[in-house]
Formats: structure tokens, C-alpha cells, sequence
């Protein structure tokens, strides 16, 4: 039922059917006794705020490692609990609330080092408890110079760098002025530790930090200058990765005449980085024909997706069709076909993309699972089997043979789809009933493998 169909039926039910579910509901489940009980202190937010504060305590004391397996779960339950916070107790007391996603945050050490966080799902949550103390602070009626004090308290003792948010984000609680002042106190102190480490041979990890401040701080600005100067203040010649970020953040602002001055020269095995970046600036310049030349250039040094799209996506029409033309001539002449038919597909070139993959099987890089598997569900949606059947073959046969077990699952997921392209006419590849004779023959041994392929026939 839509959600506003269920709406408009649960107004005109009466009070007492209602109450009688929700008793129900709350026999039948804790989250909603728990959400009840809540509901009971609404009016009393002490009570409400301590009841919070009774959970983060439990999450503190707890020594239970969560794994990759669990580690999802629970990084969930943490952001349910921001979300009730900022739901329930922020509208009512923000100061409590404002103290509690306050401990949230100082409390992510212990949430870091408990967990296998390999997947990122604990720094979103503390990312989020982030946002949360910045629109819960705006809310208090507390001067701007304390509210800024408190900020750069929870910003130096970051150990993880989850907590970029309390400045990428500044504009949400600090005016213009008061990040403006924010921004005199941190060089001030870059000031400071510059004079002090000055001849040392490496730079400082404190230098380090007050400047990534600095450029976070001048995100939420949308000053570029701000970063220009955290880095200068401590490097005269910044590397090519500092010379990008500046450039960047330049190009970001619609500054590219104060980008170009950190687009010059050689970067080594970064320049096609800094060849994006130009092209960009001469684009904003107005200089489309020297842009469009450039992307041009990075495509055919190195063909790729991301570098067709950059090129052909703000071509005039009158250049499309030969560029379009251009683009297939070199995809039609990579070696790798995964690769060529990628780009082909882009292209609207399906059948030369078929072709490609299917008189180079046996090239096909079946280790290449970022980009073959959506690949292949592409080819097999618009219908060309054969393409797909070349891709999900060579998929499969990459992880049986290298007896890659915790991958078995996909395997027998592929050989389920080969299975029902398997009527196609697949010539001149081997038909399905022959590719399956050799894959018993030569893996048959495999019995996890097979075990799974019985388990879904």
C-alpha cells in the first residue's frame, strides 16, 4: 500500500483499534516497546536524554568485536540512534541533544577500534553524528565564539579522520565572519608551528593537520585562496598532488585563470591528472576547441570509460559524428576486449562489441570483475547472448580455476545465467551443453562448487 493510501487508513481508524496494534506490536517486538516507552517521556526530556545516553553508555562498555559480518548491522543501530536523537530529543532540548551526539562523536575510537570497518559503514555514522552536531548547534542559543570553541575541541582530537565534516560542513552552524575568524586562529597557529619546525627536514604531522583544517574550512568558504595559502605557508614549490587539490579547488570556485598557474609544467605519472584539469580550465576559459583537443589526447593515451564520456559529452554537435567515429576506430583495436566492447556498448555498438568478445574468448580477462559482470547484464538485457555468454564463461572459469572457494557462489550464479541464455544460437562458441561436458571434466572435482549449482537447480 503507498505510503499515503496507509496514511489516509490509519487516520480514519479509532483510537482504541490503534492502541490495541500498537500493544500488539510492541509484545511482538522490542524496537517498538522501545519507541513507546519513548514516546512516554516525550514530555519529560531528562528523562528522554538520559534513556539515550543509557544506550551510548552500553555501546562504550562493550569489548564485542564486530566483524565484516556484523559490522553493517551495527553501524545501522548507530545511525537509528542519531536519527531518534535528532528526531525526538533535538526539537525539544537541542542543548541535551547537542551533548549527546557530542559524546557520540568522542566516543568513535572505541566504535573504530572494535570493529572491522573495511566496508566504511562506522566513519558514515560518525560522519553523520557529525552533520547532526552541526544543525543540532545552530539550534542552541549559545554564542558563536563557544559553539566554535567546542568544534575545534572535537576536531583536534580526531585520530581517524571521520570528523572532516565538522569543517567541510562549518557553514551550517558559523556566519561568514565567524569562519572567516576560525580561519585567522588556524593560521595564526600554522604561523606558530611553521617558525618552530622551520630548517626540519620533513614537515611536521601538526603542520600537516592545521593546514587539511584550513582546507576544509575553506570548502565550506568556497575560498580556494584559503587552501592556496595552508599549503604555501609551509611549502614554496608544492608537489604535483598539491598543485592538483589547488587547481581543483579553483576550477571548483569558476576560477580558472588563478587555476592555470598550478596547471604548468610536468607531473610525471600524474600529468594525465593535470591534463583533466586543463582541459577543464580551458573550457571555462572559453577555449572549447584547445579542451575538447586535450580530451582528445587523454582518450587515445589511454582509452578508458571515464576518458570517452570526459570527451565526447560536451562535444558540438558538428564534431560528433567523426569523433564517435575516431572513438570506435581505436576501441575496435585494443587487445583487451572486455575493454574495447565496454566502450563499444557506450557507443552504440553492440554487435561489434558481440563480435569483439566473442572472437577473442579466450582473451577475456575473467579476473577483470569490476567491469565485466555489469558488462555482460547489459549485453544479455538488450539481447545479445552470445557477448554475454563470452563474458560470464570466462568469469566462471577464472574462479574455478584458481579454486578461488569463498567466489563459488558468484560461479554458480554465472553458470545459472549461461543457463538460461543456453537456447540462444551461441555459434561460433561452443554451445552450452559442450561448455558444461568440459567444465565437469576438468573442475568436476570441485564439489563445493557443485554442491552450490545443485542447491539452486
Amino acid at each position: 500500500m503507498p505510503s499515503e493510501a496507509l496514511a489516509a487508513f490509519l487516520h480514519r481508524q479509532s483510537p482504541a483499534v490503534l492502541a490495541d496494534v500498537l500493544i500488539e506490536l510492541a509484545n511482538d517486538h522490542p524496537e517498538v516497546r522501545k519507541r513507546l516507552e519513548r514516546l512516554q517521556l516525550a514530555d519529560s526530556p531528562n528523562k528522554l536524554a538520559a534513556a539515550f545516553r543509557k544506550t551510548l553508555a552500553g555501546w562504550r562498555r562493550t569489548q564485542k568485536y564486530q566483524d565484516y559480518k556484523s559490522v553493517r548491522s551495527f553501524a545501522a543501530k548507530l545511525e537509528l540512534w542519531l536519527d531518534q536523537v535528532a528526531r525526538e530529543l533535538a526539537p525539544k532540548d537541542p542543548a541535551s541533544a547537542l551533548d549527546l551526539f557530542e559524546a557520540f562523536i568522542e566516543t568513535d575510537a572505541h566504535f573504530f577500534e572494535n570493529a572491522d570497518d573495511s566496508g566504511g559503514d562506522i566513519g558514515d555514522a560518525v560522519r553523520g553524528a557529525c552533520r547532526h552536531w552541526l544543525q543540532t548547534a545552530a539550534q542552541c542559543e549559545a554564542p558563536e565564539a563557544t559553539m566554535r570553541a567546542r568544534l575545534l575541541k572535537l576536531v583536534n582530537a580526531d585520530g581517524y579522520g571521520a570528523r572532516e565534516g565538522l569543517l567541510r560542513e562549518a557553514n551550517l552552524l558559523l556566519s561568514e565572519q565567524g569562519m572567516r575568524e576560525l580561519v585567522a586562529e588556524l593560521e595564526a597557529e600554522m604561523a606558530l608551528l611553521v617558525a618552530k619546525h622551520k630548517g626540519a627536514g620533513q614537515v611536521p604531522y601538526d603542520v600537516i593537520k592545521v593546514s587539511a583544517s584550513l582546507s576544509l574550512i575553506g570548502q565550506a568558504l568556497g575560498d580556494p585562496d584559503v587552501k592556496a595559502r595552508a599549503i604555501l605557508s609551509y611549502r614554496a614549490d608544492p608537489n604535483p598532488m598539491q598543485r592538483e587539490s589547488m587547481a581543483q579547488a579553483y576550477l571548483e570556485a569558476n576560477r580558472p585563470e588563478d587555476a592555470m598557474r598550478w596547471l604548468q609544467g610536468d607531473w610525471g605519472h600524474l600529468d594525465d591528472r593535470r591534463q583533466r584539469l586543463l582541459a577543464q580550465a580551458h573550457g571555462q576559459r572559453g577555449n572549447a576547441e584547445l579542451s575538447h583537443h586535450l580530451r582528445q589526447q587523454l582518450f587515445e593515451a589511454a582509452p578508458s570509460l571515464d576518458a570517452l564520456r570526459l570527451w565526447l559529452d560536451d562535444l558540438p554537435p558538428h564534431q560528433q559524428s567523426s569523433a564517435l567515429q575516431r572513438a570506435g576506430e581505436i576501441a575496435m583495436a585494443l587487445p583487451n576486449p572486455g575493454l574495447s566492447a565496454q566502450l563499444l556498448v557506450e557507443l552504440h555498438r553492440e554487435a561489434d562489441a558481440e563480435a569483439t568478445l566473442v572472437d577473442k574468448a579466450t582473451a577475456i580477462n575473467g579476473a577483470d570483475y569490476f567491469a565485466l559482470p555489469s558488462l555482460a547484464k547489459t549485453l544479455a538485457e538488450r539481447g545479445w547472448f552470445k557477448g554475454a555468454t563470452a563474458i560470464y564463461r570466462a568469469l566462471l572459469l577464472n574462479i574455478l580455476e584458481r579454486a578461488y572457494s569463498p567466489a563459488y557462489r558468484h560461479a554458480a550464479r554465472h553458470l545459472e545465467r549461461l543457463q538460461l541464455m543456453s537456447s540462444a544460437d551461441l555459434a561460433p562458441l561452443p554451445s552450452h551443453d559442450d561448455f558444461l561436458a568440459q567444465l565437469r571434466s576438468k573442475h568436476g572435482r570441485k564439489t563445493a562448487f557443485w554442491s552450490l549449482v545443485a542447491g539452486q537447480s
